[in-house]
């Protein structure tokens, strides 16, 4: 773990049960296996944001109703509750004292990134569905994970994390820990877990095969007018823990559906056209950038489209780090005709995984072609 900063809660002597019990719910590690302590990241990556953040009454109303809203279903995290049951909910259970007042609490909670919000994603290959309406009642609130959820979101507050810069040791820290045991377990796709690289058309032989939802215009299409686009959680992270690349570290990740909406509303982006999003994207091509997609959500649903360094990314980094090329492998595997391979080397220096290697189906100066594997971290 980074030593750039001392948690301000880390090894606290006197926790809120309630916020033990929460983050030990919420947590992405294998259950039973972590005894939930005050020296662990779930806490005082929380702590500081209910302590610090709220005022004694809040903080109890926050913790009860993130215990409400939170799924009691096993291994099971996020459950969605439309606004209006919400508001049934403070009206019996009293979170505040009037429903102005609850719009404004959970408003704080959204922007803290502790509870998050869509519309019901309505959208379908052509766009929005006619007549879709974006206001507080069309809402649909859930708990989100750490990863991806929570630690993303407090890392893209710059506010925040000038505030609480120990929030970047909490984002390090829940992209490996809870994945250092289940890696080798990701099938092929990743199952909803990590990112999935998707190349742009040009990149691609567009032949039958290729199928719309690896086309990153297909996404852009289906979304379009609710484009948007925020600072890279992984770039401004880490570079709060001088950990950081030359990479500025804004308006790289493009949020697409009700994901620009809710970033756009809560302070961590701001819209941006079709052509805008496709200019990002082809600056970050230019940069040797991977663009990168989560569908946690399922199939057919993706919420952001990333573009990536290697040298910073979390998601990339966890692939390499567990040897686990499925959390963010393509559906394409690249292809060199050796005729025509000059052996520059820059599809070298480019290869995210760093699994390409002049002799890899590439031209060699003499000899036969040899197939190097990428070195394994236990044995660097």
């Amino acid at each position: 773990m980074s030593k750039a900063f001392v948690p301000k809660y880390y090894g606290d002597k006197n926790p809120n049960p309630k916020l033990i019990r929460l983050v030990r719910k919420i947590t992405d590690r294998i259950p039973g296996k972590v005894k939930m302590t005050t020296e662990a990241p779930e806490y005082w990556g929380y702590a500081c944001l209910f302590y610090d953040e709220m005022d004694d009454k809040t903080r109890e109303a926050a913790l009860d109703f993130l215990w409400d809203l939170i799924s009691k279903k096993a291994f099971t995290v996020r459950e969605h509750h439309p606004y209006p049951e919400l508001l049934e909910w403070n009206r019996k259970k009293h979170y505040t004292d009037s429903d102005e007042s609850f719009a404004e609490f959970i408003d704080k909670l959204a922007y803290l990134g502790l509870i998050e919000y869509d519309y019901g994603d309505k959208y379908t290959k052509d766009g929005p569905i006619p007549g879709t309406t974006y206001n507080r009642e069309d809402r649909i609130y859930w708990v989100p994970l750490f990863v991806p959820g929570s630690a993303e979101y407090t890392n893209m507050n710059v506010e925040l994390m000038d505030r609480h810069p120990e929030l970047a040791m909490f984002f390090e820290r829940m992209t490996f820990l809870p994945l250092e045991k289940i890696t080798p377990m990701v099938p092929m796709g990743g199952s909803g877990i990590g990112m999935h690289v998707i190349p742009v058309e040009k990149a691609i032989s567009m032949e039958n095969e290729t199928i719309d939802i690896e086309h990153i215009s297909y996404w852009l299409k289906r979304y379009e007018g609710h484009l948007g686009v925020g600072i890279c959680s992984c770039r401004y992270g880490r570079k709060k823990l001088n950990e950081g690349c030359a990479d500025d570290y804004r308006d790289w990740c493009i949020g697409v559906g009700d994901m620009a909406d809710y970033c756009r509303e809560t302070g961590r982006g701001h819209d941006i056209t079709y052509d805008e999003a496709m200019a990002i994207l082809k600056k970050a091509e230019d940069h040797g950038f991977v663009h990168q997609i989560t569908n946690i959500d399922g199939e057919g649903k993706i919420f952001a489209i990333c573009n990536c360094n290697v040298k910073i990314c979390n998601a990339l980094r966890t692939s390499q780090l567990f040897n686990t090329p499925n959390m963010s492998r393509s559906a394409y595997v690249a292809e060199v005709d050796p005729k025509n391979c000059v052996a520059c080397g820059r599809c070298v220096e480019y290869c995210p995984a760093g699994a390409v290697k002049l002799g890899q189906k590439l031209c060699t100066k003499n000899g036969p072609q040899t197939y190097p594997k990428q070195e394994l971290p236990d044995a660097a």
